[in-house]
């Protein structure tokens, strides 16, 4: 672990803390061997933001939802942005890399990463109302980071979708889907498949059907429908 302000060279399991005061804001190198090819870093994407979510809740006992596919919230407000890009080379050039960007608002005001993000959002201190161990957060979040990483290095999509299922609260309920080539789709959250797609359920002249499988990386944001 180091202090800075980015990861500038690849080692598998490098964590990069910045400092801005009431930000836990790490980048966490991640080998990803074999598994670009095969599609899973579509699932890992949502496990960098489920391990976020597992890792507030365990430290501060608040209840917090995955917000398919990198976002965590709290009330329907975000408190936790993150990111998955590739790695920069690393020195050995042995291993395939991503770089895994987690970025919590612990008790600071409204951060850059946030501005992006068309929803609420809150910070634990609003929720809580007192400050948090930063660090002791980070330790949370790095734990359950590490064990949805191994699991997913050892190919138990299945496993850890049953996993994250139960903590995404709109499924089940109609949405709207931003999508990154612009398009915006209407319909019910059906659920995950085993890849960790999105099955979203419309209606087509009265008739429900259910849409192609929608990819953790083609989609921005998803928003309930009230």
């Amino acid at each position: 672990m180091r202090r800075g302000f980015s990861v500038l060279t690849f080692s598998d399991r490098l964590v990069v803390q910045g400092r801005r005061a009431g930000l836990l804001d790490i980048s966490v190198c991640l080998s990803a061997d074999g598994k670009e090819a095969s599609g899973g870093l579509d699932l890992l994407r949502p496990l960098v933001a489920a391990s976020t979510s597992e890792g507030v809740r365990r430290d501060t006992g608040i209840v917090s939802w995955l917000h398919w596919p990198d976002l965590v919230t709290i009330g329907d407000r975000v408190v936790a942005t993150t990111s998955l890009s590739p790695a920069p080379h690393s020195e050995s050039n042995e291993k395939t890399g991503v770089v895994a960007r987690i970025s919590v608002n612990c008790f600071a005001p409204r951060p850059s990463e946030f501005s992006a993000v068309s929803m609420p959002s809150t910070s634990i201190r609003e929720v809580l109302g007192v400050e948090i161990d930063v660090d002791l957060l980070r330790d949370k979040v790095l734990h359950a980071l590490n064990w949805y990483h191994a699991e997913w290095q050892r190919g138990m999509s299945q496993k850890l979708i049953e996993r994250i299922r139960p903590t995404i609260a709109w499924l089940g309920r109609e949405v709207d889907v931003s999508l990154a080539d612009g398009r915006v789709l209407k319909g019910r959250a059906r659920g995950l498949d085993d890849e960790g797609s999105l099955l979203l359920e419309q209606k087509h002249r009265g008739v429900r059907t259910t849409s192609p499988k929608l990819r953790s990386k083609s989609v921005n944001l998803v928003r309930i429908v009230r």
